[in-house]
Order: C-alpha cells, then sequence, then structure tokens
C-alpha cells in the first residue's frame, strides 16, 4: 500500500516553494474568528492542528477581502482582510502553521454578489443582473429546503465598481503578505462576484469584462497582475474556480479551462477546481468519491495549463494517489474530510490509511455553518474545539446554546417537519423566478 500512495507523498514546489507532500487542506469557513473578524484563539489551534497533521499545505478560507464582502457575507464565520486591525492576530496563525513547516495560502473573496446579503437599500451587484433560483432536489445532503430558495435579484456592476474590488483585493494580498502568509488564492467559486464573470450565462457584458474567455477572465488577471507587482516574485498566487458548473444552459471545462489559460497569463501559479454552482450544489459536496476525476473534467485543465492543478472530491488517499499518476492534477485537496481527521497526512504516510476517520458526508459542519452555529463535525468530537484545554469545563455560554442548537438542527433536519413548512410555500414562486431570469437574460 505505502508504494501505491507514493504520488500522494512525493513533494513539489509551487513557485519555489516547496510542499511536502501533495495533501492540501481545502478552503472552508470553518475557523471560529472573534466577532470582529479577526483569527481567534480557536481560528489559531483549528490550523495548527491540521499543519501538526501533516498536510503539505493550508488554504485558510473563509476570508473576505473587500469591505464589501464583510456586509454582505451570507454567513457569520468570515474572516476580514480588508482591514490592517487583524493583521497581528494572522501572523499568529502563519507561525503556528509554520512551526510544522507547512505552507499556508490566504484565500481572498472578493464578493459575494448574487449569493450575498442586501444591506438595507443597498442593492447587490455582479457582473450582469441574474440571480440564483437552487431547486429543492439540488441541496446537498442534510439540506431541507422546502420550495428552493431564489436570491434577491443584483444590478450590474459598474466598470468602476469592478476597479474599486479589483484594487481592494490586491490591497488586502499585502497584509497577507505581511502577516506571513506565503501567498494567496483568489476565490472564483460556485456563484460569488468573482466566478460570475466566468461564464456567458451569467456574464452578458459587452464592455471589456465580458465576450471573449480574454474579456470574461480580466477582473481576475488584473488582480493576478496587481498582486504580482506589489508582493514580487516569491509571493504564491493562486486561482480557485469551477471546473464545471453542471448547469444545462450554463460552461464546461473547455470554457472554464480557456478562461483559466487567460488567466494564467497574468502570473499565476496554480488552480485549484470546485465543482457545480449553487444552482447544483450538490456537485459541490457530493456524497461519492471522485466526481471531477471520473468525469475527466479535472484532466482538461491540467492538459492545458503549466501551473500545477489541485482537485477536490477525492477522500480515499489511494484514489487521490492514483488520479494523480493518471495525469488529472498535481494536488488533491480535502476539506470536509480534514475536519474529520486532522491526522490524514501522518496516517497515510505512516501506513495507516485504514486508520482514518472518514468524513460521513452527512454535512453537519455545513449546516451549522449556515446556521451561524460553530462548526463542528459528527466523527470528530475535537472539531471546533481545539483550543479548549483537556480537562476543563465546557463554557458557560456553550451550556447555554448548545442544546438550542441540537434542537434547531433537529427540526430543520426532519423531512416531516419541513413537509409542513412546504405546504406553507406559495406554489409556483420557483418557477416564476425561472421564468423572469429567463426573459431577462439575452438571446
Amino acid at each position: 500500500m505505502a508504494s501505491e500512495l507514493n504520488a500522494l507523498l512525493d513533494p513539489m514546489r509551487i513557485n519555489g516553494k516547496e510542499i511536502a507532500n501533495r495533501i492540501v487542506m481545502g478552503p472552508m469557513a470553518a475557523a471560529s474568528p472573534d466577532k470582529d473578524g479577526a483569527p481567534s484563539e480557536q481560528t489559531i489551534a483549528f490550523f495548527e492542528r491540521r499543519a501538526r497533521g501533516g498536510v503539505g499545505m493550508i488554504i485558510a478560507g473563509g476570508t473576505v477581502s473587500t469591505t464589501r464582502a464583510y456586509e454582505e457575507s451570507p454567513v457569520a464565520s468570515v474572516l476580514r482582510m480588508d482591514i490592517d486591525d487583524t493583521i497581528p492576530q494572522f501572523r499568529k496563525v502563519t507561525d503556528a502553521v509554520h512551526a510544522h513547516g507547512t505552507v499556508i495560502i490566504s484565500q481572498l473573496t472578493p464578493g459575494f454578489g448574487r449569493m450575498g446579503k442586501p444591506q438595507g437599500d443597498r442593492q447587490l451587484i455582479s457582473p450582469s443582473p441574474i440571480n440564483v433560483t437552487i431547486a429543492e432536489d439540488q441541496f446537498p445532503k442534510g439540506f431541507i429546503v422546502p420550495g428552493g430558495r431564489t436570491t434577491p435579484m443584483p444590478r450590474e456592476a459598474t466598470i468602476e465598481e469592478i476597479k474599486a474590488i479589483e484594487n481592494e483585493v490586491i490591497d488586502a494580498a499585502m497584509r497577507a503578505h505581511k502577516a506571513g502568509f506565503d501567498g494567496v488564492q483568489v476565490a472564483a467559486q460556485m456563484s460569488y462576484f468573482s466566478a460570475s464573470f466566468l461564464s456567458p450565462r451569467s456574464n452578458w457584458r459587452t464592455d471589456e469584462y465580458g465576450g471573449s474567455a480574454e474579456n470574461r477572465g480580466r477582473f481576475h488577471a488584473n488582480i493576478v497582475r496587481g498582486i504580482r507587482e506589489k508582493a514580487g516574485p516569491d509571493f504564491i498566487i493562486g486561482l480557485l474556480l469551477p471546473a464545471n458548473d453542471y448547469l444545462p444552459d450554463g460552461q464546461g471545462p473547455e470554457g472554464f479551462a480557456e478562461v483559466a489559460v487567460e488567466i494564467e497569463k497574468a502570473g499565476l501559479d496554480f488552480v485549484a477546481l470546485s465543482t457545480g454552482a449553487y444552482e447544483t450544489m450538490k456537485k459541490s459536496a457530493p456524497e461519492t468519491d471522485g466526481g471531477m476525476i471520473d468525469s475527466g473534467d479535472a484532466k482538461i485543465f491540467k492538459r492545458v495549463l503549466s501551473v500545477p492543478v489541485m482537485f477536490q472530491g477525492v477522500h480515499d488517499p489511494l484514489l487521490a494517489a492514483k488520479a494523480i499518476e493518471g495525469g488529472h492534477g498535481d494536488f488533491a485537496m480535502f476539506a470536509r474530510q480534514m475536519l474529520a481527521d486532522p491526522d490524514y497526512a501522518i496516517k497515510v504516510k505512516a501506513g495507516r490509511a485504514a486508520d482514518i476517520v472518514k468524513c460521513d458526508r452527512q454535512n453537519l459542519c455545513m449546516r451549522r455553518m449556515v446556521f451561524g452555529m460553530p462548526v463542528r463535525c459528527s466523527v470528530n468530537p475535537e472539531m471546533g474545539r481545539e483550543s479548549r484545554q483537556s480537562g476543563t469545563s465546557r463554557p458557560a455560554v456553550r451550556l447555554l446554546k448548545g442544546p438550542l442548537e441540537s434542537v434547531i438542527l433537529s427540526l430543520t433536519g426532519s423531512p416531516a417537519v419541513m413537509g409542513v413548512l412546504e405546504k406553507l410555500v406559495p406554489g409556483g414562486k420557483q418557477e416564476e423566478a425561472i421564468q423572469r431570469r429567463r426573459k431577462s437574460t439575452p438571446d
């Protein structure tokens, strides 16, 4: 077994920086920041624990890079890289991770766009005025949403707004640089603001930011180029984007890869792949291994890009190693699985793959995040409590909130209870929203 896993354990360099193995902790908003968006003691302990577990690289997710992204975040557990005040606490995170020889990258979310939470009378903005409709059967396992969900209609962002966001993200990258991060990853996944530039389905613009693959990648290329100019040649810059949105009128891997090639020219050091969009979000949290590999989507990017490619959705170490050997990518990203077992990499290296605590894919972690609760894991009782000293009693606030959270999770996870709510949802609203979107979409 050990020799079969060598592809997952071999070191590899990204922009001159050696990564000890091909195991990457993918980005998640699971770090329990303080209320002001600064890393908390729990944040530090959370990342340190995964570094101690032997991962080659950590991509610290849930980090916003603009003030608007912070204000419109649909979840409460976001870290702030849009202000200088958080830099000292971020330095504690990077120091703790570097102590184990692990490379750490800060993911930068430019904005939530049509998935954002509107603030007062201010309308959400997106590259083009198209909202998101998630059908009831497209939610991941564990989510029961009667009637589905339709987000508010955004307005088209102006060129001035787009350029201002570009500059804010570049500034955020420089804060990450000062805080000791080895690099940054520009987030362009799902149906968020930056992802909405990538596909003609969500980008109908006729100016410099729409039309050709080069134009649809201009927002990201401008950010990458700006970071490179300010941070220098040794700072790692990555991009996270969909491999396939799985929408009937959307864009497949060839289209996304074409845009990625254009962005790579601006100075990228790696490309990480996500799956699906919010309209097809079941794909982003798959119940089984290997969708991105079995479809061949990841291999298309590997063939056309010259920088390392990271794939996701493969929890089994043997399958991940075979995917690397098969030319689907260079690194395997693990998100939910890294919550379930922070010692994943150590166990693989020691030939103890059979001892890995497997993610049950029930998505308790995601459900808690959506409800604004501290993220926990159904198979790892340590998750979310890494900073708690052994033998200490449960904090008083948790004694009060814990039981209430359990009730909420139980009720919202009950098909019977949610079935009653479904009857209260006005019929036809979802289809009406779809028709409105189609009517507003140019031919």
